[in-house]
């Protein structure tokens, strides 16, 4: 008990505390009690105002986190929203290209009734090389050969230019087939120039197939080819059809040597976009 009086800070606080206790009751006494209660106010009022602006930070805190943790799952309901109209979108353009697909090849078999045709999808292509070959999604099961012509339809296109070359059936399996792109090497079709008339052959290249361009090889020098001409299949013995469009022509290419030159073709079909094709099962020849 001795050593806590010895202790100097307890002995002024209790100093400190007795003398404020005994000055309170004196007032008190004197009629004078406010100026301890405007005295006390002084000293703790600072104190209640810093422990009011704690309380209200730390609410103002829990709010924003919690109006945080609000606004985090409603951004995340308008991604999931804006991911589910993506695919609307996505679904609805593949089946507008589908459709009009349709109906561009319904126009074909009203203008060439002799057509049996089978429409199908492009499921894969060839890794490493997308114009390869091209995977569909119909075979032997759905009447498909070897050999058969290949075409597709471009929606913006009308009259002639509207129904191009694809290619033909190089694999046929019971549910799907591959289809060789006619820029192969080793593929020719016989063809016509339509500014002239003039009959040519398109021919596939090794060295261009892979710049996705195919030739006109060994023509005279005297014939007049000029670029931009339209190519169209003439019929002429081979796989296709007459009358559908192969390409134009981009650049023209003298050989001094052998008195001919070539011609460069653009197909019309983008091998690395279609999506739709239809295979000519059956045609007459006029």
């Amino acid at each position: 008990m001795g050593a806590i009086f010895k202790n100097k800070f307890f002995v002024i606080t209790l100093i400190v505390a007795v003398a404020l206790t005994l000055s309170t009751v004196a007032l008190n006494l004197s009629g004078h009690g406010s100026l301890v209660g405007d005295a006390v106010n002084v000293i703790v009022t600072p104190f209640r105002n810093f422990a009011v602006i704690v309380k209200d930070s730390f609410s103002g805190i829990a709010a924003y986190f919690t109006e945080f943790g609000h606004m985090k799952e409603e951004i995340e309901e308008l991604r999931a929203k804006l991911a589910d109209a993506e695919s609307q979108l996505l679904d609805t353009r593949r089946l507008q290209d589908e459709n009009e697909t349709l109906m561009a090849f319904y126009e074909l078999k009203r203008k060439r009734p002799d057509y049996k045709m089978q429409n199908a999808k492009v499921t894969a292509r060839d890794p490493g090389n997308l114009i390869s070959s091209l995977t569909i999604d119909k075979g032997a099961a759905q009447g498909l050969e070897k050999d058969r012509p290949v075409v597709a339809a471009r929606g913006t296109d009308s009259g002639k230019e509207r129904y191009v070359v694809v290619g033909y059936v190089g694999e046929v399996g019971l549910l799907s087939a591959k289809v060789v792109p006619f820029i192969r090497a080793g593929a020719a079709i016989g063809a016509y120039v339509e500014r002239t008339g003039e009959a040519i052959m398109v021919v596939g290249d090794f060295g261009l197939e892979r710049k996705g361009l195919c030739k006109i090889a060994n023509v005279p020098k005297g014939t007049i080819l000029e670029v931009g001409d339209k190519i169209y299949s003439s019929g002429s013995g081979g796989i296709y059809p007459e009358d559908l469009y192969i390409g134009e022509i981009v650049e023209l290419v003298a050989d001094p040597l052998s008195r001919t030159m070539t011609g460069y073709v653009k197909p019309a079909v983008d091998f690395e976009e279609i999506k739709n094709i239809m295979v000519i099962l059956e045609f007459s020849r006029y």
